[in-house]
């Protein structure tokens, strides 16, 4: 058979390449996706959900949600717990974490044999200081505090803020004040008291309006007034 020389043969060549090409780049694809659903290096995952701001002494709630891949967790002796602490820094293990206590469950329901796992711990802890500290979580073996897995290499940070404390604190207050004036209202007796009692109600009232837009915006979503 003749080849076909000259702009014909060239076409012909440059497609053949192209298809080969496009084989090699599919093939690549799919091996890529492959090792990426499989995610062999780290069997056992973590998940936090925490608001990035907190107030001082005011319950900061977390989410952790545990995933596992099968018979990840089939060597476990005892109920697993999971555990988080806000800390400076995290350390190797809960214990050795200094810092207030947001979570420490037992995981429900435990892990069954030869089974991927998916569960999801809550709690909530009071922050003790003010600043930029870390969430680090844990998942531990009851009793001998034996690790399967942490979040403390890349974990979120929560900033306990001071003007969110203080301009939240001011509307904590302002409804404290608002409801006072409610129940005297409702307790009034004579016209004159009730007329200044409806005053007191309405201005106490724009009060809370203000110092509660004061409060959003100091502490951001996530945080409860």
């Amino acid at each position: 058979m003749r080849r076909r020389h000259g702009r014909h043969g060239h076409l012909d060549r440059l497609a053949a390449i192209g298809t080969l090409a496009t084989a090699i780049a599919a093939a690549m694809v799919a091996l890529g996706g492959g090792l990426a659903g499989a995610d062999s290096f780290n069997p056992v995952r973590l998940a936090i959900t925490v608001a990035p701001v907190a107030r001082l002494a005011q319950p900061l709630a977390i989410t952790v949600n545990v995933s596992a891949d099968a018979g990840a967790l089939d060597t476990a002796t005892a109920p697993l717990r999971i555990r988080a602490k806000l800390a400076d820094e995290c350390g190797g293990t809960f214990d050795t974490t200094p810092g207030p206590a947001l979570i420490d469950a037992e995981l429900s329901p435990q892990p069954a044999t030869g089974q991927a796992y998916q569960a999801a711990g809550r709690g909530a802890g009071d922050p003790t200081a003010y600043g930029r500290k870390t969430v680090c979580a844990f998942l531990e073996e009851e009793g001998d505090d034996r690790q399967f897995a942490n979040d403390t290499v890349d974990p979120p940070i929560v900033d306990v803020s001071k003007p969110c404390t203080l301009a939240a604190g001011r509307y904590d207050a302002a409804l404290k004040s608002l409801a006072r004036a409610k129940r005297q209202l409702r307790h009034a007796r004579r016209r004159a008291n009730r007329a200044r009692l409806k005053k007191l109600v309405a201005k106490r009232s724009r009060t809370v309006a203000r110092d509660r837009r004061a409060a959003r915006s100091a502490c951001g979503p996530g945080v409860p007034l």
